[in-house]
C-alpha cells in the first residue's frame, strides 16, 4: 500500500476540497451534467477518506487506482473501533471510475449505474460524519 505522510492539521484541506467536490455533484447532478456528477462524487469520497486518514493516522492513500484508499481506511476503522461498512462503500464508488471516466461510453442520461455512485457517496458521508466527529457539519445535501 503506498501511502504520503502529512501533518494531521492538514486534514482540514482535504476535508474541504471533499465538501466542495460533494456541492459541486449535487449541483451537476440538479443541472443534469451526470458524468461530471458521478466523477465529483467519486473524488469527493477519496477526498473525504484521505481527510479521515490524515487526521486519525497523519497519512493518506498514494496510489492511482484508489485501492490503497480503501485499505487505508479500513485499518483506520479497526483501529478506532468503527465498523468498517464506509471503507467497503468506498469500494463500491472507486470501482466504477475508470469505467465512467475513460472507457468509450458516454452516459448522457441519470443511468442507475450514476445515481447509485451519487447515492453512495451520500451514504459515504453521512457514515463519516457520523462516526469522526472531528470533520465537523455534514455539508448541506441540495442544489
Amino acid at each position: 500500500m503506498r501511502t504520503k505522510a502529512l501533518e494531521r492539521t492538514r486534514f482540514v484541506n482535504y476535508r474541504g476540497r471533499a465538501d466542495e467536490f460533494f456541492r459541486g455533484m449535487l449541483d451537476e447532478a440538479w443541472a443534469e451534467r451526470y458524468n461530471a456528477a458521478a466523477l465529483l462524487g467519486i473524488h469527493a469520497a477519496i477526498a473525504l477518506s484521505d481527510a479521515v486518514a490524515i487526521h486519525q493516522v497523519g497519512k493518506r492513500a498514494a496510489d492511482d487506482q484508489h485501492l490503497s484508499a480503501v485499505r487505508l481506511l479500513e485499518i483506520v476503522c479497526q483501529g478506532a473501533g468503527i465498523d468498517s461498512r464506509g471503507a467497503m462503500r468506498l469500494g463500491e464508488i472507486v470501482s466504477g471510475k475508470n469505467d465512467l471516466a475513460y472507457s468509450d461510453r458516454y452516459v448522457a442520461t441519470d443511468t442507475d449505474q450514476v445515481q447509485r455512485i451519487r447515492r453512495n457517496v451520500e451514504r459515504f458521508f453521512t457514515w463519516a460524519y457520523r462516526n469522526f466527529g472531528f470533520l465537523g457539519p455534514e455539508p448541506a445535501q441540495g442544489g
